[in-house]
């Protein structure tokens, strides 16, 4: 059994979990218990679980609760309910609809609980995988070089559009940072370290909330409420930091390249005239009635 394949079994009463517990273990599952609603929330807390066992328990609000929060916290885990608790439509209906995945009605035979739990981690398993594929087709190649997420040039278009949309809303400012960069044809063999190691730069020294991207060659960065003087004062922050690269500094070709790279800054809404390329998203969002 993979390590990350670990089980959590919730339940009011100890008897009951212990006779999970030793099925469980008896197939080499990795298990831990849960005897009460906060127990849950601590062990997700420390660990994410493959598959979670719940009971059904009182009040119903109570039930729901645990549900929701464990789909929203891991939303890859798969949630099992095994009770003998009779369910009416309506919140039978209610409990997929928040996020149960799989019902099991008491009494069953150690088999049953075992094909549940497999048919579990099969889901669970094409979910991570199938988020994967849609992580990476949001990402530019040199990404994955960095291992830090650089948007691809679609898919930084659509978060500026989103951000647009939400400054425009709440009337917050947004800046937008694009670094010119030379072409491929004048950096040469070099182009793809060139530019991780100037997305590693980007990356590090920007905000979790920021969003980093290629737009049309160059990169781009998405400052969520930032106004112009604090886009001016990251451009400053970042140009010290690039020309200081210690890797940029020692290459006695790259050296020279980098004294040439200079940023654009436009903060919505006053100072936003962007570039051709990106009018079209400023024009729709701009088009659009807001909501009250």
């Amino acid at each position: 059994m993979m390590p990350e394949h670990w089980i959590l079994l919730f339940d009011p009463f100890k008897n009951i979990l212990n006779t999970y517990r030793m099925i469980l273990e008896g197939e080499k599952y990795l298990v831990e218990t849960a005897s009460n609603s906060e127990e849950v929330f601590h062990r997700f807390s420390l660990r994410r679980y493959a598959v979670f066992v719940t009971e059904y328990v009182d009040p119903l609000e109570d039930t729901y609760r645990i549900i929701q929060w464990v789909k929203k916290h891991a939303s890859e885990t798969y949630i099992l309910m095994v009770t003998d608790t009779e369910i009416d439509n309506i919140t039978y209906e209610t409990l997929f609809d928040i996020g149960m995945d799989d019902l099991l009605l008491k009494p069953y035979p150690p088999q049953k609980i075992l094909a549940h739990i497999k048919k579990g981690l099969r889901q669970r398993d094409f979910i991570i995988k199938k988020q994967e594929v849609e992580r990476q087709s949001l990402l530019d190649p040199v990404a994955q070089q960095i291992q830090q997420p650089v948007f691809n040039p679609a898919y930084f278009r659509k978060c500026l559009r989103q951000e647009l949309k939400k400054s425009r809303r709440h009337q917050h400012p947004l800046s937008l940072l694009l670094m010119r960069i030379p072409s491929e044809e004048r950096v040469g063999d070099q182009f793809e370290r060139f530019c991780a190691e100037l997305a590693k730069i980007l990356r590090s020294y920007t905000r979790e909330e920021d969003m980093v991207g290629r737009e049309n060659g160059n990169f781009g960065i998405l400052l969520p409420e930032t106004d112009e003087a604090g886009s001016q004062a990251l451009v400053k922050r970042l140009t010290h930091l690039i020309q200081g690269y210690p890797i940029f500094q020692s290459d006695e070709f790259l050296k020279p390249i980098i004294e040439t790279l200079s940023f654009q800054v436009f903060t919505y809404p006053e100072k936003f005239v962007i570039p051709e390329s990106l009018r079209a998203i400023l024009e729709e969002v701009n088009s659009e009635r807001p909501r009250h």
